[in-house]
């Protein structure tokens, strides 16, 4: 028997959010790029102070085939506070490139261990909008039984990864046309160099400093490759809700990501650094996020990314006089459009092929 991840989605604490599950229902449709007769499920309840009472949770293909998953053999069932834990294995006749539906039923409206998704590639809630934030609770990676082992590609990052407009239509991509499995380790408002600290309603949410977190990642998932993109939010926060003491320089920037390439060589993956995209043009908490000493920083720190092995150089495409090209910008200034992150995703797919990354 192989275990393998077919679908992971990084979870962070979003402490400001009281109605989470206001329905006391929840539907999730998760692309599932394996064939299976086994699987289960990794429930999260790694941000709350109180238990997450699950009283059915469901999955399905078609309405007429409903499964129920189990924990400790009950159908229902609490996951207590600050633990994740997996369901029992769920016998199931799971075909390829299939969307499982799943259903939570819970009484407990607020929750604060969430996940965050826009594109609708990877993981469809009942809200379609393509730039519309969706959150979900519950279940934050899925695991099936395989008869072999397969690659692992890891995206890792803040926002820009988080929210999947690059990240899931390149992964249901390398998942589907490659058998390549993907987790996403995103995470909105992540820096690389320090942890959340900001007067933002959502400061708690933007998690411990990417530096830091890298090394969870890398012990728990394992990949063979790290497509690493951060550092926007490191030069946009400070000044505006954040210290402006905290805006870091080049050096400080990229000794850490050549200290995360090492980190990785140790665990025998390959890292895939990518360059800065520009954030001019953006305001944040009604304050200019960027000027001219942002923008000089940004421009040294991809000057030096440009030297590492496997680089791909994001900012170039996307880029046009220090601003995000129209066709990437979702109107911020600073994060892709739908349209703008498939041109994306191809492009990262050109690069790790041209460099026979597989």
């Amino acid at each position: 028997m192989i275990i393998t991840t077919t679908w992971k989605h990084n979870f962070t604490n979003y402490d400001n959010l009281t109605e989470i599950n206001k329905a006391k229902f929840q539907h999730l449709k998760i692309f599932q790029p394996l064939a299976t007769k086994k699987i289960r499920f990794q429930m999260n309840n790694l941000y709350d102070e109180t238990p997450l009472t699950i009283s059915h949770l469901e999955i399905y293909n078609s309405a007429a085939h409903k499964v129920y998953v189990t924990l400790n053999g009950k159908t229902s069932f609490k996951i207590e506070p600050r633990l994740i834990q997996w369901s029992d294995w769920i016998d199931v006749d799971l075909p390829s490139n299939t969307f499982l539906s799943i259903d939570i039923t819970s009484p407990k409206v607020e929750i604060h261990s969430v996940g965050l998704t826009i594109s609708n590639d990877l993981i469809k809630t009942q809200i379609n909008h393509p730039q519309m934030p969706k959150y979900f609770f519950g279940i934050s990676a899925i695991q099936v039984q395989t008869e072999q082992t397969y690659e692992k590609i890891a995206f890792f990052g803040d926002s820009l990864t988080n929210q999947g407009n690059f990240s899931a239509p390149l992964a249901k991509d390398l998942e589907q046309n490659f058998h390549i499995m993907t987790g996403n380790f995103g995470i909105s408002g992540n820096r690389l160099l320090h942890q959340g600290n900001s007067t933002s309603q959502w400061s708690t949410s933007f998690g411990e400093a990417g530096f830091t977190r890298f090394d969870h990642m890398l012990a728990n998932f394992q990949p063979n490759i790290v497509i690493f993109m951060e550092g926007i939010n490191d030069l946009l926060h400070p000044g505006t809700g954040t210290p402006i003491s905290e805006l870091p320089t080049s050096n400080a920037v990229i000794t850490a990501v050549h200290l995360l390439k090492a980190k990785c060589k140790k665990h025998d993956t390959t890292f895939v650094p990518m360059t800065i995209t520009p954030a001019n043009g953006n305001m944040n908490n009604g304050v200019p996020g960027w000027d001219n000493k942002k923008e000089q920083v940004r421009l040294a720190i991809n000057r030096e990314l440009l030297k590492m092995p496997h680089i791909i150089d994001l900012s170039t495409l996307v880029s046009e006089n220090d601003h995000l090209k129209s066709e990437f910008d979702c109107g911020d200034h600073v994060h892709f459009s739908n349209e703008g992150g498939k041109i994306v995703a191809n492009y990262i797919k050109e690069q790790l092929i041209r460099k026979r990354m597989f």
